[in-house]
């Protein structure tokens, strides 16, 4: 049984070791495997530079080369190309070029060990060799050794010219500097000693997922702790931490905003109960003097006759005055409800009769082509109609008219002047606003007290018109 436990002990401290290993150990690791397995194809790297000069594997050596030559001896060398006479350029620095033109020009066969000396490139781009087949296409197979990879028939993928002719300029400049490892059309070279060992996809990836390790193409912006040719070597994180702190981040800051939102939410709601509260108690302590000032209206109102004949316009007032208080005060008491019921009813025996009363005060046409005895809520009611009124006189432009329908259980009630407001202009009119003479009502509480009723409120135009839809329990009017 111990052997047993040893043996377990042994196989679990050995993948803790190798997990623990760090990223360079880890790519020797990578290294012994890969050179284990079998390699797409083996070059030795010395035999290459043999057989593949950098002049002729550099993209830069299809361009021209002027930066290298005196430009004045160039462009007089091709002046001399185009007539093939002299004087020809006495720069040292031009004296392959002028043996190669004048060997051109004279029909004279250059020995292969020329296009070595010469540095295998023309000023003017791409290699002697290429230029010199274009006059003497029977040297091809001479001279072949000495094109430039790219100027040479496109070679079998699986040969080693063909994958240097498929490789970037990138990748040529590594593979040229003999980098220890770099990746090319998904081909993987590994330098071991002078030979580089080229493995496909499958064969490399095995070997990377088995210790954790995984490449990107070096970008010169990124910062890369390990890297060989064009490739950074990367760790694979198989914890997770970072996802993990991300989304735990995230959970926080959503559980802490719906936290906000809630203590908001609740310290409004405490602040909308506390001056509930204290309204409602203001109009309970209200009543009180309200309803004393109506038992002295009724005590003068007993002795009306004899009262002088000049304060009969007084009393009338106080009477009124009274009258009104008492409807504000169960109006309010109405509207202050803390469950938010609809608001209370009463019977009124002829619409067009009251709305007649309300418009008194107003320069007003009427047009109320249907009375009915309706039951709404007489104070609200009449005090948004009155509103309405009173901001078209005010601000609105005559003539004005209040029209009235029933239709489908709904009371319709339109207000309009020959103002210029239309729907766009709604939003801005609803926020509380203050007139001239002190605070106004506001369409903001008249919206709100219609939409206590039961109904909405809209603007049309122009010309401005205010429209007020509220159901109501109405019958004909029996006259």
């Amino acid at each position: 049984m111990k052997k047993y436990a040893l043996l377990i002990l042994l196989i679990v401290s050995g993948a803790c070791y190798a997990a623990d290993l760090s990223l360079p150990d880890r790519l020797s690791a990578v290294r012994s495997d890969l050179f284990k397995s079998d390699p797409l194809a083996t070059y030795d790297f010395r035999q290459l530079q043999s057989l593949y000069p950098t002049p002729l594997l550099l993209p830069s050596s299809l361009l021209p080369q002027s930066a290298n030559y005196p430009l004045k001896s160039i462009k007089h060398l091709y002046q001399n190309s185009l007539t093939c006479k002299g004087p020809w350029p006495v720069s040292p620095l031009v004296t392959q070029p002028v043996v190669f033109t004048r060997a051109l020009c004279n029909d004279t066969l250059l020995p292969k060990g020329w296009f070595i000396r010469s540095g295998y490139i023309h000023p003017g781009g791409g290699s002697y060799a290429s230029r010199y087949l274009e006059k003497h296409p029977d040297r091809v197979d001479i001279l072949i050794e000495y094109l430039h990879i790219q100027e040479r028939a496109l070679a079998p993928t699986n040969t080693v010219l063909g994958r240097l002719q498929r490789m970037s300029s990138e990748e040529i400049t590594v593979f040229i500097a003999g980098a220890e490892a770099f990746i090319s059309n998904g081909e993987l070279w590994f330098r071991n000693g002078n030979q580089y060992h080229v493995y496909d996809q499958p064969t490399w990836s095995l070997v990377l997922n088995r210790y954790n390790i995984h490449f990107k193409r070096l970008n010169k912006s990124d910062f890369c702790l390990v890297k060989s040719g064009n490739i950074c070597w990367q760790e694979e994180d198989k914890s997770h931490l970072t996802f993990y702190l991300l989304i735990s981040l995230l959970v926080v800051n959503v559980g802490l905003l719906i936290g906000w939102v809630a203590y908001r939410w609740r310290i409004r709601r405490r602040a909308m109960q506390e001056r509930m509260l204290v309204l409602q108690i203001l109009t309970h302590e209200l009543r009180t003097p309200i309803a004393s000032l109506a038992m002295t209206v009724e005590g003068f109102r007993r002795h009306f006759d004899d009262l002088p004949e000049s304060l009969y316009d007084e009393f009338r007032r106080l009477t009124e005055d009274s009258r009104r208080l008492r409807q504000l005060a169960e109006a309010s008491k109405d509207y202050l409800q803390a469950n938010q019921q609809e608001l209370s009813v009463h019977q009124v025996d002829s619409f067009n009769e009251w709305i007649e009363y309300l418009s008194e005060p107003y320069d007003v046409t009427l047009a109320l082509p249907e009375d009915r005895a309706v039951k709404v809520n007489i104070y609200w009611l009449g005090t948004c109609i009155d509103n309405l009124l009173s901001n078209a006189q005010k601000y609105g432009v005559a003539p004005m008219t209040l029209t009235s329908l029933f239709n489908d259980g709904k009371l319709i009630v339109r207000v309009e002047d020959k103002g210029l407001l239309g729907p766009k202009d709604w939003a801005r009119l609803r926020k509380p606003f203050v007139s001239e003479k002190g605070l106004g009502l506001g369409l903001t509480i008249v919206e709100s007290m219609i939409h206590r009723m039961g109904g909405r409120l809209r603007l049309e135009g122009p010309p401005t018109t205010f429209i007020l839809e509220i159901p109501c329990e109405s019958n004909p009017a029996t006259g």
